[in-house]
């Protein structure tokens, strides 16, 4: 597609775009205006059955919960959203559907659900940020893990990011869900056969809601998409990021035709938060964390080679974290056993001491 100096030919007639006449984006320039406006994040909960001591209002956001577990998608757009957000919306409220069945069914989770719906993302993470800022004593003490999904399909392909401690969780959980392009293999399969470098990437960046739980207040996270990231360091990963054409005749024909990635999504999505709110033991594993942070601490002593600076107090403070996850490890499985066993009942205080 070519677009030509002063005429408005942003689109493609034959795949359902045509010319708005528009004029070029320089027609564009001061376009805008200031308004004071009320932002609105919404909140539903499924109170847990054995770890619950929760209570929520939704007037104040005023939230005191143990072990609580929260997942969330915002829902403002630039224009109609159909990738960013509402890709993510879908696959949250159909996530929301599943767990309704589920409950009509008798099912309730050991641990707290929280589905948050965040206001103005768009606007500098600022519905997540101040609730994370308002709640950050109960969320750093009571808080399991947040899984967040802004994008969640704008193409082919797994491009999955976590804290190290939930590295394990989402490949063990990938396996399980069917690849959306080829019904013969899994989302692993598809993901480690890809031409992509099958790396989990992190999340070090104020990219979405996830930010303020991983920055502020040091919460487990995750955040994944189906195709090329929202943005990379060179522009956005893809074409039509944020743009007037982000619409359902883009998603439909280009993105996802059939919507099979959008069920995978929410599958993956789904049996993580089942995992953690459900499981006895809180699935994490931070053996990754410390392989993790020791390759990180290689790259800072590279950068300060023939300086005064010394790495040692960061190695040593990482053989002190894995010494603490071999044993936390090794306490696990002795648990896992005497669960398995019988030996031990599902509301053991050992089990709690481990999991806090």
């Amino acid at each position: 597609m070519s677009l030509a100096a002063g005429e408005g030919a942003w689109g493609l007639e034959g795949d359902g775009y045509r010319d708005h006449g528009m004029g070029t984006p320089t027609d564009w320039i001061g376009m805008g205006n200031d308004t004071m406006a009320t932002i609105e994040n919404v909140f539903a909960v499924i109170q847990g059955a054995e770890e619950p001591d929760s209570c929520i209002t939704s007037t104040d956001v005023t939230i005191a919960l143990i072990h609580c577990r929260v997942k969330g998608n915002h829902r403002d757009a630039w224009t109609f959203g159909a990738a960013d957000p509402n890709s993510g919306t879908a696959a949250m409220i159909e996530l929301a559907q599943r767990f309704s069945v589920l409950q009509k069914q008798g099912w309730r989770p050991r641990r707290t659900i929280i589905f948050c719906s965040w206001d103005a993302e768009e606007y500098g993470l600022t519905g997540s940020t101040e609730w994370v800022e308002e709640n950050r004593e109960m969320l750093s003490t009571r808080a399991v893990a947040y899984l967040n999904v802004d994008v969640s399909v704008v193409g082919p392909g797994l491009l999955p990011s976590t804290t190290p401690q939930l590295d394990e969780l989402l490949l063990e959980t990938i396996k399980l869900v069917q690849d959306p392009d080829n019904s013969s293999q899994t989302v692993y399969d598809a993901w480690v056969k890809s031409n992509v470098s099958p790396t989990i990437g992190r999340l070090g960046n104020g990219g979405s809601d996830y930010a303020a739980f991983v920055q502020h207040v040091g919460i487990p996270s995750t955040n994944m998409a189906f195709g090329e990231a929202p943005w990379t360091l060179t522009g956005p990963g893809y074409p039509v990021y944020h743009s007037l054409y982000d619409d359902f005749v883009w998603m439909e024909k280009f993105a996802d035709p059939g919507f099979r990635r959008h069920v995978a999504a929410a599958s993956i999505w789904g049996i993580m938060a089942l995992r953690l709110a459900d499981e006895e033991i809180i699935p994490f594993d931070y053996m990754s964390y410390t392989t993790e942070l020791e390759a990180y601490t290689k790259v800072v002593e590279k950068a300060v080679k023939g300086t005064p600076v010394s790495c040692s107090p960061l190695y040593n403070s990482i053989k002190a974290l894995k010494r603490a996850a071999t044993k936390v490890d090794s306490e696990r499985k002795d648990i896992q056993r005497e669960l398995s066993s019988k030996q031990l009942s599902k509301d053991s205080i050992k089990i709690r001491g481990l999991n806090d």
